[in-house]
C-alpha cells in the first residue's frame, strides 16, 4: 500500500514540510556567514551586539516568509504518489534556498543604496547602532515580502520571479529615497545618530510599501507585456493610495503630534512605532481589499 493512501499521510506530510522549513532556516545561517559581512556567532554571543540581534531577527523572519511563499505555490500532489510528493517538496526547498541567496544579495544592494551616505552593516557592527539594526531588520522583511509574492506568482517561472523581484527591490529603494525627502527631517542623520524612533518609523514604512509590492509581484503571469503593465499599475496606484490614506490616518489618530519634532527632538519611540504601525495597517487593508 502506498504511504500516501494512509489516513495519517496529510499530517505526516505537514510535519515533513515543517522539518524542511527548519532545515532551510539552518541553511540560511550558513549562507549568511558566507554572503554577509557579519560573523554571526561572534556578533550574537561574544559581543552581545543588540543591533545585530535586531538585524538577524529580521533575517530569520524574512527566510520564513520566503519559505512560506515557496511552500504555498501549490499543494503537494498527493495523487501522484510518494515520488511526485518528494519531487514537489524538493522543488519547494530549492525555491526557498534560492530565495535565501536572493535575500542576502538584496541586503548587499539595500546596504549601499537605501540610506544616503551610510551603510547599515557598518553602523551595526562598528557602532552597535540599534536604529541601523532595526532598519536592516525591516529591509530584510520588506525584501522577503516582495520575493514571496514573485515566487508564488500563478503561471510564473524562475525568470518572471527574478524580474519582478528586481523591479520590486528597485521600487523599495526608490520609495526609501522618497521617504528620506518627505519625512520632514534628515532620516540618514538620525539613523546614524542611533535614533531608534527614526529607525523604527523607516523600517516599518518599508514593510508597508513591501506589502503593496507583494500584491504587484504576485499577479497572474499572462505574458510579459500585460504582466509588467499590471505590476506598474498595482505598484503606482497602491503607493499613491498608501501615501494618501496614511496622511489621513495620521491626521485622525495623531492630531496633536508633530511627528518630525517628536522623532528628532524627543526621540519618541512611541511615535515612530505608531506611525510605522499605521502605515502597515493601511497597506494591509489595501492588500486584502483592493
Amino acid at each position: 500500500m502506498d504511504f500516501l493512501q494512509l489516513d495519517y499521510a496529510p499530517l505526516a506530510l505537514a510535519f515533513t514540510h515543517v522539518i524542511a522549513g527548519v532545515l532551510v532556516l539552518t541553511a540560511a545561517k550558513f549562507i549568511a556567514q558566507v554572503l554577509s559581512p557579519y560573523k554571526v556567532d561572534e556578533e550574537l554571543t561574544t559581543r552581545d551586539n543588540p543591533a545585530f540581534g535586531l538585524a538577524l531577527a529580521g533575517y530569520y523572519g524574512a527566510v520564513a516568509i520566503v519559505y512560506l511563499g515557496a511552500a504555498s505555490v501549490g499543494p503537494l500532489p498527493l495523487e501522484s504518489g510518494t515520488q511526485g510528493v518528494l519531487v514537489a517538496l524538493g522543488g519547494d526547498i530549492a525555491w526557498a534556498l534560492a530565495g535565501v541567496v536572493a535575500l542576502n544579495l538584496s541586503r548587499w544592494a539595500m546596504d549601499r543604496m537605501l540610506l544616503t551616505g551610510a551603510r547599515c552593516s557598518a553602523l551595526v557592527t562598528g557602532d552597535r547602532n540599534t536604529a541601523a539594526g532595526v532598519l536592516e531588520c525591516g529591509a530584510y522583511v520588506a525584501s522577503a515580502l516582495v520575493l514571496a509574492g514573485a515566487i508564488r506568482q500563478p503561471g510564473g517561472t524562475w525568470l518572471s520571479a527574478l524580474v519582478l523581484f528586481v523591479l520590486g527591490q528597485c521600487a523599495l529603494v526608490l520609495v526609501g529615497r522618497m521617504y528620506e525627502r518627505l519625512a520632514g527631517y534628515d532620516v540618514a542623520k538620525e539613523v546614524c545618530g542611533s535614533n531608534l524612533s527614526a529607525g523604527v518609523a523607516f523600517a516599518m514604512s518599508l514593510v508597508a510599501v513591501a506589502l503593496i509590492m507583494m500584491k504587484a509581484t504576485s499577479v497572474d503571469f499572462v505574458g510579459w507585456g500585460r504582466t509588467l503593465t499590471f505590476f506598474l499599475f498595482d505598484a503606482v496606484a497602491g503607493l499613491v493610495l498608501l501615501l494618501v490614506l496614511r496622511w489621513v490616518v495620521d491626521l485622525l489618530l495623531l492630531p496633536n503630534a508633530r511627528i518630525a519634532e517628536e522623532v528628532v527632538r524627543d526621540r519618541n519611540v512611541n511615535v515612530g512605532l505608531v506611525e510605522g504601525t499605521l502605515a502597515v495597517c493601511v497597506a494591509s487593508v489595501i492588500l486584502y481589499l483592493f
